[in-house]
This record gives structure tokens, C-alpha cells and sequence, in this order.
């Protein structure tokens, strides 16, 4: 028997025994991980499960009141009801509060909520409760103003994400909210979105609603617009807020360049932020008037301060859960 066949042979089985112990390991790790986040899900479950069951008494008389509420009691029917359950109801309302389940939006498939914001879920929900929380208690140190009967408009609402969680402070009939992507107003109504909608300009000089808010909020919006756009926008704002009004923004530090594409264009924005105080990647999008209105986008303190005198900076938040939104508090002049 030829020996060189034979070492042939006992090579090619090397090879082939040794793919397979990879395949078996790298299917046995894919395994551990479904399992472990199988464990996860199943561990918050059972956690949201007790947790909401610790106000079962106030959230089954809530439930007995609400489908014969006002608007206006909304708000006290849930004063003492953590924030952290009451968005944990919105994720998921219990059958046992059929009630709630029946006012409250349903939440829109993880696929949609990744597709807008990054992230779905329980981790998204810690995001847009830091941010809420922030909002209304900075709003009412700021203006010393209870939120009551606060008009409010969510510029840029996207699919309610955050719309919906001001049902906790704010009377639904006070609520205002505009996306220039017809998709989002859809998805909204889509949901059950209680709040006046509408559909905004992407570049917009004027807003589909003939009033002045008492507090505006644009989340995740100026991280977003072109240096132009976003001129235009902050002037229109201060068109539609009362005089005694707040303005609440997030913007991205700079850092943000680093993590963005894994860094791929981080030098040249680095640059560019750090020389002008403002920097723009925008997307493969036509342009509105020649200026392509959407992309990615940083801004420093001493920027907006500077080139928005109509604004008046008062205070600045930061949300550990969402580091890349740098919250701006801002009263007209």
C-alpha cells in the first residue's frame, strides 16, 4: 500500500475532524447564546411581572376609572404610579388591566423600533425615560410652571416613542406632535397614538398648528440636520413658543465622531467640529433647495450659543443610558 496515499488520507481526516470540531463548537456557543438571552428575557419577565404586581391595587382601581375618564384626569389617575412601571405598562399592559390595555398605544414591532431609533425594547425604554424625566422636572424647576394644563409639542416624533410616555404628566388633548416622514404620523395612528398629529416640512418656516407651546422637545432631531436646516428650524421654533416658554434639545458632543461608522470619517469631523463648532455627514439623500437636510451631525456649546441669539442656554442635562444626547435647555428672548 502506497505510504503517501495513507498520510494523504490521515491529513484530509485532520482536516476534516478538526472543521467539524469547529462547527460543533461555534454551534454550541450560537446555542449558549440563544440560551442566554433566552435567560435574560425569561429573568425580566418575571421581573416586570412582580414589579408592576407591587401597585396591582392602585392599577386595578385605575383600570375600573379610566375608560370613563377625562382627558384632564389622565395624569392624576397615574400620579402615583412610578415612571419606571408606567413605562414598563406601555412595553406591555397585563391582561388583568384590560381597561389600561385598551387605552394605552399598542408598541410597534422591535423591527420598526430599531429601524428609527437603534435600539427596542426594555433598553430603549431606560433611554426614553431618562430623557422624559428630564424634561418634565426640568421644565417645572425652569419655568416654576406645574405640567397640568402644559401645551406641548414633540418635534420630530418619529412613532410616538416618547409622545406616549407623556400621557404620565400631560393631558392627551394637550399634546401635539410632527414628523416631516409621512411613515411616522402613520405609524402612530397606525398605534393608537393619542395626541394631536400632523405632518410637518422637512424644512419647515411654519408648523401645521395656529399656537404657541408652552414647552417644545426635539429629541434626537438636531443630531441629525444640516448646518442650514438647522438655522431654520430653531428660528421657526422660536416663532411657536409662548413667551414664558422652554425649548428642550439634544445635541452630539464630538465624541460621538469616534463610535460613528467605527470611527471611518472621525478625523476629518473631528476637524471640522473642533475648526467651525458644528459637523455634518449627510446622507445619499436629494436635496431640498441644494442642501442636503439629513445626516449626522455634532454641535458645541460655544457654537450654538454664538450663532442662536434668540436662545438663551439655562441648563444642560446628560442621561448616562444615552450619552450621545446632550440634553439643552433653552428659554426664547
Amino acid at each position: 500500500m502506497n505510504v503517501n496515499w495513507l498520510l494523504g488520507v490521515r491529513q484530509i481526516s485532520d482536516k476534516m475532524i478538526n472543521c467539524l470540531r469547529r462547527v460543533v463548537t461555534v454551534k454550541a456557543e450560537a446555542v449558549e447564546a440563544v440560551e442566554a438571552v433566552e435567560a435574560v428575557e425569561a429573568v425580566e419577565a418575571v421581573d416586570n411581572k412582580i414589579t408592576i404586581s407591587l401597585f396591582d391595587d392602585k392599577l386595578q382601581d385605575i383600570d375600573k376609572k379610566i375608560s370613563m375618564a377625562q382627558p384632564s384626569d389622565i395624569p392624576c389617575l397615574f400620579k402615583y404610579i412610578p415612571m419606571e412601571i408606567f413605562g414598563k405598562l406601555l412595553l406591555e399592559v397585563p391582561t388583568e388591566y384590560p381597561n389600561i390595555k385598551a387605552f394605552f398605544p399598542t408598541m410597534p414591532s422591535e423591527e420598526v423600533q430599531r429601524h428609527w431609533t437603534g435600539n427596542c425594547g426594555q433598553v430603549l425604554l431606560d433611554q426614553s425615560l431618562g430623557f422624559i424625566k428630564a424634561l418634565a422636572f426640568g421644565y417645572m424647576a425652569i419655568t416654576g410652571k406645574s405640567l397640568e394644563k402644559t401645551v406641548v409639542l414633540d418635534y420630530g416624533c418619529g412613532w410616538g416613542r416618547l409622545t406616549r410616555l407623556l400621557y404620565k404628566f400631560f393631558c392627551f388633548e394637550n399634546i401635539y406632535a410632527v414628523d416631516p416622514w409621512d411613515q411616522s404620523i402613520d405609524e402612530c395612528k397606525k398605534h393608537g397614538i393619542k395626541a394631536n398629529l400632523a405632518l410637518s416640512e422637512w424644512v419647515p418656516k411654519s408648523l401645521p398648528f395656529n399656537k404657541r407651546f408652552d414647552l417644545i422637545f426635539a429629541f434626537s432631531v438636531f443630531t441629525h440636520l444640516s448646518e442650514k436646516t438647522t438655522h431654520v428650524v430653531l428660528k421657526t421654533l422660536r416663532d411657536y413658543i409662548a413667551d414664558n416658554g422652554l425649548l428642550v434639545i439634544t445635541i452630539r458632543p464630538k465624541e460621538y465622531w469616534e463610535i460613528h461608522n467605527k470611527g471611518e470619517i472621525a478625523s476629518e469631523m473631528l476637524a471640522s467640529h473642533d475648526e467651525n463648532g458644528f459637523a455634518f455627514s449627510p446622507l445619499d439623500l436629494p436635496p431640498i433647495d441644494g442642501d442636503i437636510t439629513y445626516g449626522d451631525t455634532s454641535i458645541s456649546l460655544d457654537y450654538f450659543v454664538s450663532h442662536f441669539p434668540q436662545w438663551d442656554l439655562v441648563c444642560l442635562e446628560y442621561n448616562s443610558m444615552d450619552p450621545y444626547q446632550i440634553i439643552l435647555f433653552l428659554k426664547p428672548k
